[in-house]
């Protein structure tokens, strides 16, 4: 594994976990809602994670996700 696989890994790991966190703090955030705008109960979420294959480099995830790139200069 190279050392920018190693980023990759990191990089999808990261990810995985932030959605998590999203979604608890969705769930406890709607703890004592109701009625949602569709009528019914609010029902918490669970991230559901599984292994996937991803072509996508660091740099290409980076750019993905902070929606701009600083090309750092050698």
């Amino acid at each position: 594994m190279s050392f920018i696989s190693s980023f990759n890994v990191s990089v999808s790991g990261m990810a995985a976990q932030r959605q998590r966190v999203n979604t608890i703090s969705e769930n406890i955030a709607n703890a004592n809602t109701t009625r949602t705008p569709e009528g019914g109960p609010y029902r918490r979420r669970i991230v559901t994670l599984a292994a996937v294959s991803n072509d996508r480099t660091f740099e290409e995830e980076l750019r993905s996700r902070n929606g701009h790139w600083t090309q750092l200069q050698k």
